[in-house]
């Protein structure tokens, strides 16, 4: 009897731990979490494989976006190849894993315009190996070039086709057909920025305009990343092209501008050391200008410059800091911006004698400071100067110190308050060189290139809304109040009496597009003029698309 009692408890007994068993397969046990890229890195593992996973337009699993309009636009759309998407990795199989260098990879994959996401993720851990997984996602490449716009009462259009991921291998090529103010232009473009799978840069352009040409080549391989050691290159440009000069938003003279400017560099550096970038430059500059009146044209002021040449070489240096922040909702809608919140320095000098076919002996200098006072992610304030001109004849030319501070504060999570303060100071400015403030350089309640002077200051001021509205999911829509203050003083060698503080108030409305071309910000603004002259609107429509809110 105990026995027979003891077999059919062992039998219960093994049926209850074989159920178990068996609903522990069937169940989705809790999985451990990976480690912390930190954890990883005080491990001492390497990367193992890493899956490449270019994905479409549109989610085709997500409900909403599994359309037929989406369907098509998916189908006839090449994605992104992964070996592009692998050529710009900074890590590869068997490296050390390093958390600062997936970071910064998914910062250059996302300063294509190709691709609205890049996100690099581990996947498992096993045996001293991570597996990562490189995720992004395309943007409609292939688009009608048709623009519109109109600032400063002017209107600009543009007709023409742009295909920027061409053959899924990350490369521009364009034609266009624009009319501006300025000229009517057909253009030719063409850009590699991994040039036969490389990290050459290639680009050239060949334009035909209704007042000249505009032909440029450019081949270099850059320092792509903080930790590049080398650095070299070659650019060609040559432009022909009538010059305006402005006043009240009107030509009151022009000139024909012939230019050629060549150059070739090449840059050294120990790479990334202390959380710091050092690099030095060496290159040479042939720079030539030369001034005509302008054919068949009797102008009321008959100013033309004289010409200049200038051969040289020179000598720069670069420090950069690494300090990056990934952050919405600042300066786009609804993608992930990388703010540079570092500090960075950067000049170069150059000495043109008359010996190497100068117009004159001169110095030629440049230089560029920038750095975040106050960052944090409610919080930034970033102050950036420059410098640049000539020094001849025991005087500056061509002096420009420019300035620009930008201050964010976010209010809530749809809102933020944006203020900038910008300006630029000239001294013996070159006449083909103005300062010019108006509807096309931020003082948007006037015509364009409204007032000149050789001193120049702006200040904007915008409340910033931000919505999760977002239409046909096509379209992330924000909206701005804004005011503007700006003024220009000194010598203005075509201008009429200087008018003084400027301002303007209005609203605008914002609509990201995070699906097609590079994900520019459309904007549409009314502005109304507060002072000004009699002859001016009173409001500015302004449509134009630009690279942020």
């Amino acid at each position: 009897m105990n026995t027979i009692f003891l077999r059919r408890s062992a039998a219960a007994i093994s049926a209850v731990f074989l159920s178990v068993i068996a609903f522990a397969q069937d169940a989705e046990l809790p999985v451990a979490p990976l480690p912390t890229p930190e954890e990883l890195e005080a491990l001492d593992v390497r990367i193992g494989e890493i899956t490449i996973e270019s994905q479409n337009i549109f989610d085709l699993d997500d409900p909403e976006e599994n359309r037929l309009l989406y369907r098509w636009a998916n189908k006839l759309h090449v994605v992104t190849r992964p070996q592009v998407i692998r050529s710009q990795l900074l890590i590869a199989e068997g490296d050390e894993y390093s958390e600062r260098l997936i970071e910064e990879s998914e910062r250059l994959l996302r300063q294509n315009v190709y691709l609205r996401e890049a996100d690099i993720e581990t996947v498992s851990l096993e045996d001293g190996l991570v597996d990562l997984r490189v995720s992004t996602a395309d943007v409609w490449s292939l688009t009608p070039s048709i623009t519109a716009g109109r600032e400063g009462g002017q209107n600009r259009l543009g007709l023409g086709v742009r295909e920027r991921n061409l053959f899924g291998r990350g490369m521009l090529l364009s034609f266009k057909y624009k009319s501006t103010v300025d000229r009517d232009t057909a253009i030719f473009d063409f850009a590699d920025r991994h040039f036969r799978g490389t990290r050459n840069n290639f680009a050239v352009r060949i334009g035909e305009n209704s007042d000249g040409y505009d032909r440029q080549l450019y081949f270099a391989k850059p320092f792509f990343a903080l930790d590049s050691r080398r650095s070299n290159g070659v650019s060609i440009a040559a432009v022909d092209l009538t010059e305006p000069l402005y006043d009240r938003g009107e030509i009151i003279s022009e000139f024909q501008h012939t230019y050629q400017h060549h150059e070739v560099f090449a840059g050294w550096s120990a790479g990334l050391r202390d959380g710091w970038v050092r690099r030095y430059f060496a290159g040479a500059v042939y720079d030539d200008h030369e001034f005509s009146a302008v054919p068949e044209t009797i102008d009321p002021i008959a100013l033309v410059p004289g010409n200049r040449k200038y051969v040289y070489p020179y000598l720069g240096f670069e420090t950069v800091q690494d300090h990056f922040e990934e952050s919405e909702n600042f300066d786009r809608i609804g993608i992930v911006e990388d703010r540079f919140l570092g500090t960075r320095f950067a000049f170069r000098v150059g000495y043109a004698p008359e010996a190497f076919g100068s117009s004159a002996d001169s110095w030629h200098y440049r230089a560029s400071f920038s750095n975040a006072l106050v960052a944090s992610k409610q919080t930034s304030l970033t102050v950036g100067t420059g410098i640049e001109g000539r020094h001849e004849d025991h005087m500056a030319k061509n002096l420009v110190f420019s300035f620009e501070t930008r201050f964010h504060r976010r209010v809530t999570n749809q809102q933020l308050f944006y203020a900038s303060l910008s300006g630029a100071i000239g001294d013996n400015l070159d006449l083909d060189n103005q300062l010019l403030i108006g509807g096309d350089s931020g003082l948007r309640g006037y015509p364009l290139r409204y007032q000149g002077g050789d001193m120049k200051a702006l200040l904007t001021l915008e409340q910033r809304f931000f919505t999760d509205w977002y239409p046909w999911r096509l379209f992330n829509v924000g909206a701005a109040i804004f005011f503007d203050a700006g003024r220009t003083w000194g010598n203005n060698p075509v201008g009429a009496e200087n008018l003084g503080l400027l301002r303007d108030a209005g609203v605008g409305l914002r609509l990201g597009n995070n699906r097609a071309g590079d994900g520019g910000v459309l904007h549409i603004d009314f502005a109304f003029p507060l002072d000004g002259d009699d002859s001016i609107d009173n409001f500015q429509v302004l449509i134009d698309i630009r690279s942020s809110f």
